[in-house]
């Protein structure tokens, strides 16, 4: 207990000195918003790849710094800083992107390695970032818009050497900070408008997490205190070197970038950053992350650092880049850089559907048009390319039908459900579609696809019926239950028997070991074991236990599985497993392994599980805090004791939902009973209907 306090203590004296040192603070009262205890450190520690700089939420950009072995998120904490680039993905295994490089010098050195300055008063926040290079006395700051970003650069009074910005179009997080993902230069461009000062341009590059196609990248910059620039482009170089005026001090630089063309780049940077003061854009900035962040209120200062920042992270991506596709134009919402949608079916969607439901219905739009125009409709995709490799299923199908399900709007749902049909029918392997299941000497990951195809198949089965099609819903609830013939009654592992296995066209099972863990794209099953993915049969719970023997044996594997971290939470497979002891009638046993997952899994100084995955890992955290645990594609929330003693959810349409804990004792720590607006539940659930237009949840714990 004692270390526990002092642990706070230190946290609490961090967060406080981190608040003291931002100076555009000083003149306002030091009363801690949401925005203020989210520490931009977690995830960025450990092997998270959570991004530093700041952004909009789902902005277009994401300005950070990067260091020489940034790994897959670009920025090491103790490393010195290369430079700052405008586009970043956050929490992702495998990066991309990293380009327009800006790098602040006295002096001059345009070499990738000849520029790495180390570094000190470092602040960060989800709006503003600041740092020291003190290599060169140049402080930088950095404040987001939706497609751009301003910088202030602060040069010291006089260099023998000159003042100058490097601006590296070649650079690259896939090319030069994590070479193993084969980022390439393809060629670019760089014109300077000696009128205005204005400096545009293009860069095309390929590599990283996504499609191999190449993408391009533009940005439209205008630099207020040069007096020169000189722009390089021989043997795959293409950087600009400008000059101060070398009475100058403090730089304003604004640069906008742009996934389609020079002239929209152009266009947002006299939108969004010009003639507005660097002060103005930071405190706008400020006020709409309060503004999201507020949309869960929270009582007391215990683990506030950990909640907001976990719900900072869900808040992230995809990118919101309407009207910035470069493939084709559309009246539609373009939301991009989804890494992926089978991280965040699970959890992010659901949470955005209860408060910004708005981007939801922009998502699904966005798939519509994407179907439209390319045919098709993949789980991952990135700079606007589809990327075929699928982690699972057809997972964008659980997005749509999670909405559908819940009554979102906004969208047409006619074709939304022709593209949740073509899926069904077309996108499904096609052994998948023959057996029902996909054999495991033919395919890889057969096991973890046949699982996760029939969830797919079950949730557009739900739509189907909602729609009035009860052929389809009937062939493919038909379908979503073969899953089962992959179960192998007579397999075991540590006294255990009942996993789901490889098994032959001929039915032969193929013999594996259930605890054994997979790799990416590899045979049976898509990082995971056994253990894990035959927990995950979210539709057919109950048919799950009965498989494995009944409840009190499932409650004993489930009990030995997380206690020997046989099922682990590192993965998104693992997120319903604790929740299958609601269906052995133990609901104190989910709340307990969830609080255990919990305190062993997410940390400030040591992060997330594993990769946070693009809003997944945070949006758990979210809902296991606030007692609701959505099952994803289906319409209702597990209840949990909550992490907190009052809630205020403001939902879509502004409604408040409020959630109460009441305890019979300090120790109180599992449920006694629910009550929705002071009726008594029945059951360990509720529906999304029965909370949507707001209304109070009181939980009564006890011991």
């Amino acid at each position: 207990m004692k270390k526990r306090i002092f642990g706070l203590l230190v946290l609490a004296c961090i967060a406080v000195g981190r608040a003291l040192a931002e100076p555009m603070l000083s003149g306002q009262k030091m009363i801690k918003e949401p925005v203020d205890w989210v520490d931009m450190f977690m995830g960025v520690r450990g092997n998270s790849n959570c991004v530093i700089g700041p952004q909009r939420p789902h902005g277009s950009v994401n300005p950070a710094p990067q260091t020489p072995q940034g790994g897959q998120g670009g920025y090491k904490e103790h490393q010195p800083i290369r430079g700052f680039a405008q586009l970043h993905v956050s929490g992702i295994g495998w990066t991309r992107y990293g380009q327009v490089l800006l790098s602040p010098q006295t002096g001059f050195n345009a070499d990738e390695e000849g520029h790495d300055s180390d570094k000190d008063e470092e602040l960060a926040t989800p709006y503003y970032y600041r740092v020291n290079l003190q290599r060169y006395g140049i402080g930088v700051e950095i404040t987001p818009t939706h497609h751009g970003a301003l910088y202030r650069l602060r040069y010291p009074k006089t260099s023998n050497e000159g003042k100058y910005l490097l601006l590296d179009m070649r650079h690259s997080l896939a090319e030069h900070i994590v070479p193993e993902v084969h980022g390439r230069f393809l060629g670019g461009d760089i014109h300077v408008d000696e009128a205005s000062g204005m400096l545009k341009g293009w860069g095309d590059y390929a590599g990283g997490f996504g499609s191999g196609e190449p993408y391009r990248v533009c940005f439209a910059m205008k630099v207020e205190g040069c007096c020169r620039t000189t722009t390089y482009k021989n043997q795959g170089k293409l950087y600009a070197k400008i000059r101060m005026d070398d009475g100058t001090e403090d730089v304003l630089v604004r640069l906008a970038i742009s996934m389609k063309s020079e002239e929209n780049a152009l266009n947002y940077l006299k939108e969004e950053l010009a003639g507005r003061s660097f002060d103005d854009v930071k405190d706008e900035c400020r006020q709409q992350w309060n503004e999201m962040l507020r949309r869960i209120r929270i009582d007391g200062d215990e683990d506030c650092q950990l909640f907001y920042t976990a719900l900072y992270h869900s808040l992230l991506m995809p990118r919101d880049r309407t009207g910035d596709n470069p493939r084709w134009d559309s009246n539609l919402p373009h939301i991009d850089d989804h890494y992926c949608v089978w991280d965040t079916w699970r959890t992010c969607y659901p949470l955005l559907t209860l408060i910004d439901q708005e981007f939801v219905e922009k998502t699904i739009n966005s798939f519509i048009d994407r179907f439209h125009h390319d045919g098709k409709c993949t789980p991952t995709f990135t700079a606007s390319l589809e990327f075929d490799m699928k982690q699972g299923g057809d997972d964008v199908d659980n997005i749509i039908a999670d909405a559908m399900m819940k009554g979102v709007g906004g969208f047409d749902r006619n074709e939304a459900y022709q593209l949740l049909l073509w899926n069904a029918w077309h996108a499904r392997d096609s052994l998948y579609q023959r057996y029902g299941w996909i054999p495991g000497e033919h395919v890889m990951m057969s096991c973890s696809y046949t699982m996760e195809y029939a969830y797919n198949d079950d949730c557009t089965a739900r739509v189907a019926e909602q729609m009035g099609d009860e052929e389809n819903a009937r062939k493919l609830y038909a379908r979503s239950h073969q899953w089962q013939q992959l179960f192998n009654a007579d397999l075991e592992s540590e006294g255990f028997k009942g996993f789901v296995a490889p098994r032959k066209v001929d039915g032969e099972f193929i013999t594996i070991d259930p605890a054994y863990n997979y790799a990416s794209w590899v045979d049976y099953f898509y990082e995971g074991n056994s253990w894990t993915y035959t927990l995950f049969a979210p539709h057919e719970f109950p048919q799950l236990v009965e498989l494995c023997g009944g409840k009190e044996t499932m409650v004993h594997r489930l009990q030995y599985g997380f206690d020997h971290r046989l099922v682990s939470l590192w993965n998104e497979p693992g997120f319903l497993s604790p929740f299958v002891f609601f269906y052995c009638d133990r609901p104190d046993l989910a709340a307990h392994y969830v609080n255990k997952l919990r305190e062993e899994n997410y940390s400030i100084n040591r992060g997330y599980p594993d990769n946070e995955d693009s809003g997944a890992m945070g949006s758990w955290y979210v809902f296991t805090s606030i007692g609701l645990f959505p099952n994803a594609g289906q319409d209702i929330y597990y209840l949990l004791p909550p992490a907190f003693d009052h809630i205020t959810m403001t939902l879509t349409g502004g409604y408040e939902l409020k959630i109460k804990v009441v305890k019979d004792s300090e120790q109180a720590n599992r449920i006694g009973e629910v009550l929705l607006n002071g009726d008594r539940l029945d059951r360990w659930y509720v529906r999304h209907n029965e909370i949507a237009h707001g209304g109070e949840l009181v939980f009564h714990l006890k011991e």
